[in-house]
């Protein structure tokens, strides 16, 4: 680990960049999973509705 001796030097963008990707990793993916879902019902959807005629 890098040592911390200047508050707000490259050190702390560092660590942003860090917890930044480390939280929106989770975000990104909790996204890309209901879009995913709804994609899917709207498909199933679809099939349901060729299927009846």
């Amino acid at each position: 680990m890098l040592p911390l001796q200047i508050p707000g030097g490259p050190e702390l963008l560092i660590i942003f960049l860090i917890y930044g990707i480390g939280l929106l990793l989770p975000v990104a993916a909790a996204v890309a999973g209901l879009y995913l879902l709804y994609k899917i019902r709207s498909d199933i959807g679809r099939i349901a509705d060729a299927l009846e005629e």
